[in-house]
């Protein structure tokens, strides 16, 4: 059985755990099962601040004056944010709609009130990691469709897309390396290396790029929409598997 993730993450230093080494927390899960079962959740015990606040320093190319870049925040946060208010609110409204309308009134920027608006519906819709983890080994098992992996350990495959983060954020849930499911591999297949082998191999009168490029404009090569929605991003990880077992 074949299990396609995704995760959304928070890196850096963080001011907790370690004094001052970097480390990762998970912010959401998404995976899907490649009989079309689907599992989504946002964790509680990230650190809503330290993501909140993180930000990159840019210039721009025609002045001295820095830009600061929230991109955990106006990626992922923000998407979050509409999500669970729409669970709470049970409106109708798009995302850009919510957008316009939430953020746009304030100047198109997040302030401390959404942050506070945000820190309440985690609180309320999120749940703590080891809840997340004893959820996902359940999901994992009733997705099988052998049943009986106490006896038998059964041909389970996880895949993500430049997934090095999202796996190593993904077996912290359960702990150390002992410590994860003994019917989980200890691995997880990248499908960016998948699909690179395929275009390395094909067209060799052509630049990687040029392959690539060719690849991604083929009709059935799937597009991506709401990304960076872990959900999503997962079940568009199943997509490009499928796309991949046809090239």
């Amino acid at each position: 059985m074949k299990f396609f993730i995704d995760t959304e993450f928070i890196e850096g230093i963080q001011g907790r755990w370690f004094a001052n080494k970097p480390t990762i927390d998970l912010i959401s899960v998404g995976i899907v099962c490649e009989g079309g079962r689907e599992y989504y959740a946002i964790s509680s015990d990230f650190n809503l601040k330290y993501a909140w606040n993180k930000f990159n320093l840019l210039l721009a190319d025609d002045s001295d004056e820095p830009i600061y870049e929230y991109w955990v925040r106006d990626n992922v946060l923000l998407k979050i944010h509409y999500e669970l208010s729409k669970k709470k609110e049970k409106h109708k409204l798009s995302f850009d709609v919510w957008k316009e309308i939430i953020i746009g009134r304030d100047g198109g920027n997040y302030t401390d009130r959404h942050y506070k608006t945000l820190k309440k519906l985690i609180k309320k819709y999120g749940k703590p990691n080891y809840q997340i983890a004893d959820e996902i080994k359940l999901f994992v098992n009733e997705c099988n469709t052998c049943k009986r992996y106490l006896e038998h350990k059964p041909d389970i495959e996880f895949y993500g897309y430049y997934s090095n983060y999202d796996w190593v954020v993904f077996c912290w849930l359960f702990g150390d390396m002992s410590e994860l499911p003994k019917y989980f591999p200890m691995y997880c297949k990248d499908l960016k290396q998948i699909l690179d082998e395929k275009v390395n191999n094909s067209f060799p009168e052509l630049s990687f790029r040029e392959k690539l490029a060719y690849f991604e404009k083929k009709p059935n090569y799937p597009k991506q929409s709401n990304e960076h929605n872990a959900l999503e991003d997962a079940k568009w990880n199943y997509k490009l598997y499928e796309f991949l077992q046809q090239c």
